[in-house]
């Protein structure tokens, strides 16, 4: 079935500006492989210089506060520091900091109203829609930071009552001449209204980075056979005279007649089909010389 390699949404990324931000210069490039605690890109707010004041002035308290312990300063006052200390703490995590600028925040290292995105982990940068001197309003996204080690096929079903693709399914994905095994990870219950096909996702090893997020794929889905499933190789179907499918079956040994079936799907390069018994022995190989001399000789298949 056709298909569309697409980034990993569980290792996928968005680094956005927590704050009003300015965009003072950038560390960050389209396609760019980061790690974690890279940096992005290095941002200047009115807010975030007011946070570092006090988050300097809170962190200054409470070690004092904490060096003269809560026997001397009083239990109340004490709680007020600590408190004081850790919200400011947290409200700089929230805004994107890191540890180590927040620590240079409370030793007075920083330039106030500057501060720095990173990376929250190892990837590549898919996205990054800002500019030098952008004005960036806060939930704005910065850059897109996606793991391409590991990918997604999204298959496109024809629906089929009864077809159930499980999770863990062997697959295969073919892009070009590039050939990956993978499994099924998710299988969707409700068509797409446009295309009105069923969405599977394969999750595919990309450990070379051969393969990127809109290339187009085939997938190949292994699944099991219902019982009783007949199956025969591709050489033994020839074509009626009516353009219909047939096989040959043994009547008698060395005596054969051709029988129309339908097919109903493929496993590996083997054709399902059905209109037989189970057990009739059929021809596998040489169908199409039968077929050849049957035509010769003007056999027709609806008056044997």
């Amino acid at each position: 079935v056709p298909a569309e390699i697409i980034s990993n949404q569980y290792r996928t990324w968005v680094v956005p500006v927590r704050i009003d931000s300015q965009v003072q210069s950038r560390s960050a490039t389209l396609g760019q492989h980061m790690e974690k605690g890279d940096a992005i890109a290095t941002l200047f707010s009115p807010a975030m210089a007011q946070l570092q004041s006090d988050l300097q002035v809170a962190a200054d308290g409470w070690r004092r506060v904490k060096n003269l312990g809560r026997r001397t300063v009083g239990n109340q006052r004490y709680l007020d520091a600590q408190s004081q200390y850790q919200s400011l703490r947290a409200r700089a995590k929230g805004y994107g900091l890191s540890n180590s600028a927040i620590a240079d925040i409370e030793a007075g290292k920083n330039e106030k109203g500057v501060y720095t995105l990173t990376a929250p982990d190892d990837g590549l940068v898919l996205e990054d829609a800002f500019q030098q001197g952008q004005w960036l309003t806060a939930g704005s996204a910065l850059v897109t930071l996606v793991d391409e080690s590991e990918l997604w096929a999204e298959a496109a079903l024809p629906p089929s009552p009864g077809l159930q693709i499980s999770t863990g399914t062997p697959a295969r994905v073919i892009v070009g001449g590039t050939s990956v095994d993978g499994k099924v990870i998710q299988s969707g219950h409700r068509l797409n209204p446009v295309t009105r096909t069923l969405a599977v996702r394969v999750a595919i090893p990309n450990a070379g980075h051969l393969l990127h997020p809109g290339m187009f794929a085939d997938v190949a889905l292994a699944l099991a056979a219902p019982e009783n499933t007949l199956t025969v190789p591709e050489e033994a179907l020839t074509r009626s005279a009516d353009g219909d499918w047939q096989l040959f079956v043994e009547e008698e040994p060395g005596h054969y007649k051709p029988v129309e079936i339908q097919l109903n799907g493929q496993l590996e390069n083997r054709r399902i089909v059905t209109g037989l018994e189970p057990g009739t022995r059929v021809v596998t190989r040489g169908a199409f010389f039968l077929a050849s001399e049957m035509a010769k000789s003007g056999f027709d298949i609806h008056n044997h």
